[in-house]
């Protein structure tokens, strides 16, 4: 039977109704999310079987080999009113210190925000993003001890949520609603991409984290502006670190350096 592509192109190891051979003849346009996470060798493979006309990355940390054809930079952002900078970091002695100010800076900026409300701006909910050790290390603050802590703190149990790969409290929450009580969220690594909340300002680590990706991702978590608008009080325009690694702070040390690079 005579068919409408060029049965050249597809693959001898698959059927010809299969899915990818279906694909194959369409050169399809291929958009990449998160793109520094198909890099292996195998979805290198998975993405050329795809026969595509081109491929669109789409990622905020580009790889060394990245063919960059379009870059917005943090200034671009910052000038559009649509990323909480600088960032301020803090380097506690301890975890129990971290938590403790993080506790104590969120209620100040609650209260900012508070004021600023009564004199006509909109509602903002300050919220701490912990990120937790991961349960196979040794002596560790894990997610489970960490919401017990901060109950042992007084913090309600309403306010706590907890996000990982295996429990996801936040499912069907509106986290900009005044309703809403949440302000802790607990999580390991599972927010490092594809989640955004404009409350959220505290990045408060109990973590060693040594991969520069890994850091600027988690921290992108804290830098989305509410409201796309600078607020009264400039509080609430940055962002806030607290860490007792030392690792992860030589990580923010890299990604200073590679700032400054760019004219901060």
């Amino acid at each position: 039977n005579a068919t409408w592509y060029d049965t050249d192109c597809l693959l001898p190891e698959h059927e010809p109704d299969s899915l990818i051979n279906v694909l194959r003849p369409l050169r399809p346009l291929v958009v990449v999310d998160e793109s520094h996470n198909a890099e292996s060798a195998l979805s290198v493979e998975m993405l050329a079987n795809l026969n595509p006309a081109f491929i669109l990355d789409l990622t905020a940390t580009p790889r060394k080999n990245s063919n960059i054809i379009s870059y917005v930079d943090a200034m671009q952002l910052k000038n559009q009113h649509m990323v909480k900078l600088p960032v301020l970091v803090s380097n506690q002695p301890d975890k129990n210190r971290v938590i403790e100010n993080a506790l104590k800076l969120r209620r100040e900026l609650e209260g900012l925000a508070s004021q600023q409300e009564k004199s006509g701006g909109r509602y903002i909910r300050p919220i701490v993003l912990f990120q937790a050790q991961p349960r196979t290390a040794d002596d560790n603050t894990t997610f489970e001890k960490l919401r017990e802590t901060l109950v042992e703190l007084q913090i309600p149990a309403e306010q706590i949520k907890i996000k990982t790969a295996q429990i996801n409290e936040l499912k069907d929450i509106d986290l900009l609603s005044r309703d809403c009580p949440v302000r802790y969220i607990i999580t390991v690594n599972a927010l490092k991409e594809g989640w955004d909340c404009p409350f959220a300002y505290v990045l408060a680590s109990l973590a060693d984290k040594s991969s520069t990706v890994d850091v600027e991702q988690i921290l992108g978590r804290v830098l989305r502006m509410p409201y796309v608008q600078t607020h009264t009080h400039n509080l609430l325009n940055l962002s806030y670190v607290f860490t007792a690694s030392s690792r992860f702070t030589n990580t923010l040390d890299n990604i200073v350096s590679a700032l400054n690079r760019a004219g901060f």
